[in-house]
């Protein structure tokens, strides 16, 4: 049987995704912006074969949403262990995945990379700190060519393959397949919203007064030369009136992005709507776009092209993306053969419906040894929402946010069994657990920070989250801080 048919539906990927609804361990990759080679495609996945999550060195294999085997020591190579059982690599040659590990690498998996490093302020929310769902089948929209995919390996949890299986699993793709798609639900901005007991509608974990005096211990350490730049983020705490599928649809209409994602997990959910892309793998080729800067767009044409002007000249955009392209490059030397690590586009503008941002491509070979696990073990976790140097501004992130990170500014997307790997920054993303829907904003901080300024920049790139749970009203028109604003 061949493990990839073409098979026509009237469905999209949502109102696919929303058949599961109910369902826990499944996880749509939606792509938008589809002139970005990186966002030709949008996958949804269900039903894993495994699931695997870890907490901390100890690392849990599930099986029909319960417990089947518990593992402890590294995470990465438990993940690696895994992934070599089910490697696919003399299949068709494809450019999307023939199965795959779908899901999230956390934040803190970083303490795993470093050995230096230790975590930072306490995880207050009980997440795991990867999930992944180990998947033998799957649906794949192609949006340039307008084609649908039903993938089906009849892979097992010991990496055999059965062909009863791989045809059990196609022809119940194809009954969702062939449904009748079911009407969108009618979106009101804000009708998400719920109040907290005594009435408080949502809660950030530092004021301005808080956020503005780390900032400034922040560029005490760049002028001491410990940093030169560094991420720091707030965190806000909103209940939700609604179940998680909904929230991200609110998100995703609000705020369109090239990697959108919904990962609903049973006991905690990802909304993600990602603007960047952190790596891309096709074989042993690697891509990685950073993106630093980012002014809003207007209707206006002259002020569209001022904000654009204003982006496109900013010392402290420019500076921190030639910073962090030069960081990433770094990253990609230490995995990819010499003299094959190129930069195609630096400062870049590219424009969405909202923004326009500055964005770089950093590129190379993989040497032959790296697998694509080893590859974002190396990378990780991503430069440009930490600070440079990495390290160093890690412990510093550590010592001056006050809640852990979580999934925020780690990773999610896919390792595909066949080399086809990509995975996208965690940002833009509503963490949910409890009927409460938690969202991480940052901003860049470096020596010439306005403090103040760099508080308002956190709370316009929440804007989006805010108003889909009724903590702002709508704005329809843009704004921005006179100071211009970073991406995060």
């Amino acid at each position: 049987m061949d493990p990839v048919i073409p098979h026509s539906t009237r469905h999209t990927p949502e109102s696919l995704a929303a058949r599961f609804r109910g369902e826990r361990d499944w996880m749509l990759l939606r792509s938008r912006c589809f002139e970005y080679p990186q966002a030709r495609y949008s996958f949804l996945a269900a039903r894993p074969f495994l699931t695997f999550r870890a907490y901390g060195s100890r690392g849990e294999l599930g099986r029909e949403g319960r417990v089947a085997d518990v593992m402890f020591g590294n995470p990465w190579r438990m993940i690696e262990g895994l992934m070599a059982r089910y490697e696919l690599l003399d299949e068709i040659d494809l450019p999307f995945p023939l199965g795959g590990a779908f899901g999230f690498w956390g934040y803190d998996l970083r303490v795993y990379v470093e050995p230096r490093l230790r975590r930072g302020a306490a995880a207050d929310l009980d997440l795991p700190d990867a999930w992944l769902g180990f998947y033998d089948s799957l649906v794949v929209f192609d949006h340039r060519v307008d084609r649908t995919y039903i993938v089906s390996t009849g892979l097992m949890p010991d990496g055999s393959r059965d062909p009863v299986r791989a045809r059990q699993a196609a022809e119940a793709w194809r009954r969702h397949l062939d449904s009748e798609p079911a009407g969108e639900p009618v979106l009101e901005s804000g009708s998400g919203r719920m109040e907290w007991p005594g009435g408080e509608v949502a809660v950030s974990n530092l004021d301005r007064e808080g956020y503005v005096s780390r900032v400034e211990r922040a560029r005490r350490y760049i002028r001491s030369g410990d940093i030169y730049q560094v991420n720091l983020a707030q965190r806000w705490g909103a209940p939700l009136g609604e179940e998680g599928w909904v929230h991200w649809l609110r998100l995703a209409e609000r705020s369109p992005s090239p990697f959108g994602a919904f990962l609903e997990a049973g006991d905690f959910a990802l909304a993600s709507v990602s603007p960047e892309l952190f790596l891309k793998m096709s074989g042993r080729q690697v891509v990685t776009r950073p993106i630093k800067g980012t002014r809003p767009r207007a209707a206006d044409p002259d002020l569209d092209a001022r904000w654009t002007f204003d982006l496109q000249t900013s010392p402290k955009e420019v500076a921190e993306l030639v910073m962090i392209t030069d960081l990433l490059r770094n990253d990609l030397g230490r995995m990819c053969e010499y003299g094959t690590i190129r930069v195609p586009d630096l400062l870049r503008l590219e424009r969405f419906s909202q923004v326009q941002h500055l964005v770089s491509t950093v590129e190379g070979r993989l040497r032959p040894e790296v697998t694509h696990l080893a590859a974002l073990e190396h990378a990780f976790p991503g430069g440009s929402i930490t600070g440079a140097p990495k390290i160093r501004a890690m412990e510093v992130i550590d010592e001056l946010e006050p809640v852990g990170r979580g999934p925020y500014t780690g990773c999610g997307g896919y390792l595909g069994f066949n080399q086809e790997s990509q995975v996208n920054l965690l940002i833009r993303t509503s963490v949910i657990e409890n009927g409460r829907a938690w969202y991480h904003a940052g901003a860049g901080i470096v020596a010439d920070s306005d403090a103040g300024a760099e508080y308002e920049e956190t709370r316009i790139k929440a804007r989006a989250f805010r108003e889909v749970t009724g903590m702002d009203p709508v704005v329809r028109g843009p704004s921005w801080p006179a100071h211009g604003a970073g991406q995060r």
